[in-house]
This record gives structure tokens, sequence and C-alpha cells, in this order.
């Protein structure tokens, strides 16, 4: 869908070129996030998000790096940029990430540690937290295996956004949180 304002023609349908972090827990999620058009993007949970976001990372802006950016390039030299929400320093100066999330999900919680260990793993930092502004819950993140998610997120963004095609498909845990679900599993489509 195309509109026209005055001299400009936008296009609604074009791809927003865009991927997050929790996008590249599969190739195939990021392929079709990457690609996903702006006029899906959005809505009012994200909005809410922003504003309950500013109200909490304003009280730690003192003490913590807010909206932390992480930087990965890839081997065809698109560079995607994601940002932790805090990096913050504690008493004896070791680093750790805070990820903020109006509610934790039960559901959605792998997906929620795993963007809280791709950060740890980017920014070289041993120690993640992730909080859940609704209940007031801290989960601590584990440390282990850092180097095979920083390997996997590396493997995932290359082929979400360097390939030409669409990546295979690989049925796991992730599936059953994926919003492309019907999509991916479409015989049609593959």
């Amino acid at each position: 869908m195309k509109v026209r304002i005055r001299n400009m023609e936008i296009d609604l349908d074009a791809p927003i070129r865009r991927v997050g972090v929790v996008d590249l827990i599969c190739p195939r999620r990021g392929w079709w996030a990457f690609r996903e058009p702006v006029r899906t993007m959005g809505d009012e949970m994200m909005a809410v998000g922003v504003v309950m976001h500013e109200g909490v990372l304003g009280q730690v802006s003192d003490r913590c790096e807010v909206e932390k950016r992480v930087e990965v390039s890839t081997s065809c030299g698109v560079v995607r940029r994601f940002r932790a929400d805090a990096v913050c320093r504690d008493e004896d100066g070791g680093r750790f990430v805070v990820e903020v999330k109006k509610r934790v999900n039960p559901r959605y919680m792998p997906l929620y540690l795993w963007q809280v260990r791709v950060y740890m793993a980017f920014l070289n930092v041993e120690r993640g937290y992730l909080l859940s502004v609704e209940d007031g819950r801290v989960y601590e993140v584990s440390s282990e295996g850092l180097e095979e998610v920083r390997e996997v997120f590396i493997d995932n963004l290359e082929k979400a956004v360097c390939g030409v095609g669409l990546p295979g498909r690989r049925v796991g845990v992730w599936c059953r949180l994926c919003k492309y679900r019907a999509r991916c599993f479409n015989g049609t489509l593959l």
C-alpha cells in the first residue's frame, strides 16, 4: 500500500529492515522480521513499554549506562544495532546487564532469557538480570555458555540479513513461541 503526502510517496508495505534480538533466536524468524512491512509494526503495548522504560531507567541513569548500544557486524557488511536497557556497575566495579519488561510472562521466559544472554555475550558481562515491573520480580540470568549464544546469534543474524532466500526450517523449542509459526509450518511456503 502506497500513500502520497504532497510530493512524497510512502510505501507502507516496504520492509522495516529491522530485526530484534528475540527474533534472532531462529534464522527463519529473523529473516521474516527483517522483511516485515512497516504498517504491521508497533501497537499500544509498544507505546506503554516505551513510557514504562523511561520511568524505570530514568531512576538508574546516574549509576548505569542506559540504552547501551550493542553493535554486531555481519560478513555481508550489514551492521545491526541493538540496545540493552541498562549496563550498571556494582560496588566492586563489576558490570551487569538489566533488561526491563512490563510483565514477564512465563510462557515467553525463554525468549527474555535469550535476550539478556545475548547482551551479556556481546558486552562481555558475566551477570544479567531481568526485571518484571508489574510484579517487582527480579530474575538472575545464567552466564553459562555465553560463547555458544554469541555464535548462534551471529549465525542466525547472517542467515536473516545476508541470505537471499528463506533459511531452511529448523524445528526446535522456540517454535511454539514464534509469531511466524503458522507461516513457517505451512508447507506451501517452504
